[in-house]
């Protein structure tokens, strides 16, 4: 009798335990069933426009929450451009398999609070003027005076406060306000120059300028053993180089560099009419020939200020770009798309 209750007792448990194993496998198998993907047709960002112009973007898991920066008209009704910031909010249900890309306002209490200081940012440097190619470079979480975590950033963008486009920049470094911005001496001419971004070890900072007549794309060598703020605030002469392989004899703007990977919009002639987005990537130390995004990503009309953002756990890197093509709410929209990952960031 002893004997069988034992066996009773034996078989209940090994059946316990194989149904436990069978739903925990089934429930990871269903947990596992997607894979985070971004629709490789643009999507517009309806929250985040208006009926005014909107583009320009700076953005430093499966989804995350991040700041987002961008230029836009709707300051002034339609007068001039302004940077300004908002929260994105990225997520994907591995479950349901489904994506969300919205303006985030209070799902994340802790970001919102960190990022906050942007605020501070904007107050000094939006002006009357135009404010263009945000580009914010995180320097990690530091501490205000009440003990409180906030994020800081070395904040560049152009101004044309001097009858042309300057490079600025702005930083919080040592307290939560933003320092007044300063220029970015080497960088700038008696021309338009903008839309900064360094390369990946920040050995060289790329931008765009006209200061041969079609507007190009730029490059200066830095000395990354030097933090960045030495580097922006270095007034040493530098040779500033046109990027041949990337500039061509139309124009060629809005770089932005994510790894060994950049993209920038031109008008060069042989896409889709108007300007269209292409990339590069470094191949044996050097760029490649310029390729075109394509008439999935590109259109007949001007496609602007493309931002590249890989994230963790998708199988395709995350775009944000501006155009004016019919369906959104009015002048240029801000647009994401997926895109191949060309390279394996590390």
């Amino acid at each position: 009798m002893e004997k069988s209750r034992i066996l009773l007792i034996i078989i209940f448990i090994f059946a316990v335990t194989n149904i436990f194993t069978i739903q925990s496998c089934d429930k990871k198998s269903r947990y596992n069933n997607f894979t985070g993907s971004f629709s490789k047709t643009p999507t517009n960002l309806s929250e985040f426009n208006t009926e005014f112009d909107d583009y320009n973007i700076a953005a430093p898991g499966l989804g995350e929450t991040f700041p987002l920066c961008f230029s836009s008209t709707r300051n002034s009704n339609g007068e001039n451009f302004d940077i300004v910031y908002k929260l994105m909010t990225i997520e994907f249900s591995k479950t349901e398999g489904t994506l969300r890309v919205y303006e985030s306002t209070s799902s994340n209490l802790v970001v919102y609070n960190e990022n906050a200081n942007i605020n501070s940012a904007l107050n000094k440097i939006n002006t009357s003027c135009d404010e263009f190619g945000p580009y914010l470079i995180s320097q990690g979480r530091n501490f205000n005076e009440t003990n409180t975590r906030y994020e800081a950033y070395i904040f560049l963008y152009s101004n044309n406060t001097n009858g042309n486009q300057d490079i600025m920049f702005t930083q919080n470094l040592e307290d939560e306000s933003y320092e007044p911005p300063l220029e970015v001496g080497f960088l700038n001419s008696e021309f338009d120059d903008a839309y900064p971004t360094f390369n990946k070890d920040n050995s060289e900072i790329y931008f765009t300028s006209n200061r041969d007549g079609n507007f190009s794309i730029y490059k200066v060598e830095t000395n990354n053993n030097n933090e960045i703020i030495e580097i922006l605030t270095d007034d040493s002469t530098v040779l500033v180089e046109k990027e041949t392989v990337l500039s061509s004899e139309f124009n060629d703007k809005c770089p932005f560099i994510s790894h060994d990977f950049i993209v920038f919009t031109s008008n060069r002639g042989v896409g889709f009419v108007g300007y269209d987005l292409y990339y590069s990537y470094i191949e044996n130390g050097k760029w490649s020939e310029p390729i075109n995004f394509g008439k999935k990503i590109n259109s007949e009309f001007d496609e602007y200020r493309p931002i590249v953002r890989p994230q963790s756990g998708f199988n395709n890197d995350f775009m944000i770009f501006s155009s004016n093509r019919p369906g959104g709410k009015g002048g240029f929209d801000l647009y994401y798309v997926g895109i191949d990952k060309i390279i394996q960031n590390d």
